[in-house]
């Protein structure tokens, strides 16, 4: 049995910067993998089959619509390995969080069907093509570093050499699954100069990063141009994005077209006790650090 685990992430930055012919916007993100993770388990068989279990509270589809199945069947389209494989996803990472879940639940399995089936030539190149037409986010699975400058809709990749890891999150997801889909539908793109003004922010913010600087020194670079039309449609996220800064955490903002809100505490210690105090909402509450 091959077993993979596949890491959520958060957007510590992310600028629409224009949208294209096709309808997809392009963005300036910088991706961050942390530690909450989904976990696939591979076993060899005649043909596909996948089972589900939920951890999340969620109702997760076992069918065609899953990403996990969508991804196995690019895989054998492309490289016809003349098996197939039983698949178990158990689910950690809420869906419509803005946490990369399914994306990266599709990344696991183009790699694990690589381990499973003992495919020896590099082929993430084609990894990576594949990966493009899944979805979106689902290269930066791919992708080793624990933290990536995108570009592109996501899929133009670069490395960001962090030389200290940023402090431990605090993360809520407010059960308020939020479609990406209708986030962008909705959405105005802003003037070239205030796109401009936000990409060399984003530079101020890779250098902190880079140094190793504090987080006193860039916590006001983070930014995400979805956040404030999520926040005015959806009162729960604007909700938990309240508490958690009135429990002390930093920098904190949504995660990609959201809906989950994360922001950065001073110790494991602290954490864990602003955990015991979410207790007495309804969400999911997590903590993490970073990978890497």
């Amino acid at each position: 049995m091959i077993q993979i685990q596949c890491p959520a992430k958060v957007n510590l930055f992310l600028e629409v910067t224009g949208r294209r012919k096709d309808g997809y916007h392009t963005l300036a993100t910088l991706f961050a993998k942390i530690a909450l993770f989904d976990v696939l388990d591979f076993e060899l068989q005649p043909r596909f089959e996948l089972e589900v279990v939920s951890e999340t509270g969620q109702e997760v589809p076992a069918g065609k619509d899953n990403l996990v199945l969508k991804a196995a069947e690019a895989f054998a389209r492309e490289f016809r390995p003349g098996a197939g494989a039983r698949i178990k996803l158990t689910k950690r990472i809420p869906m419509g969080a803005g946490l990369g879940g399914g994306s990266s639940d599709a990344a696991g399995t183009l790699l694990g069907l690589v381990r499973l089936y003992r495919m020896e030539r590099n082929v993430l190149p084609v990894l990576r093509k594949l990966a493009v037409k899944l979805g979106a986010d689902v290269p930066v699975f791919l992708h080793k570093a624990p933290f990536s400058e995108g570009r592109g809709i996501g899929e133009r990749l670069k490395g960001v050499p962090v030389a200290k890891s940023p402090p431990d999150i605090l993360l809520i997801y407010p059960g308020v699954p939020v479609s990406t889909k209708d986030v962008f539908g909705g959405f105005q793109l802003p003037g070239r100069p205030a796109i401009l003004t936000r990409l060399s922010q984003l530079d101020k913010l890779k250098k902190k990063l880079e140094k190793g600087k504090p987080i006193s020194e860039w916590e006001g670079l983070l930014f995400n141009r979805l956040e404030a039309g999520v926040l005015n449609g959806h009162p729960e996220v604007l909700q938990a994005k309240r508490i958690l800064e009135r429990l002390g955490a930093r920098g904190v903002m949504m995660s990609g077209s959201g809906s989950s809100v994360f922001g950065f505490v001073s110790s494991w210690a602290e954490g864990e006790q602003a955990l015991k105090r979410l207790k007495v909402y309804p969400w999911k509450s997590f903590q993490a650090c970073f990978l890497g």
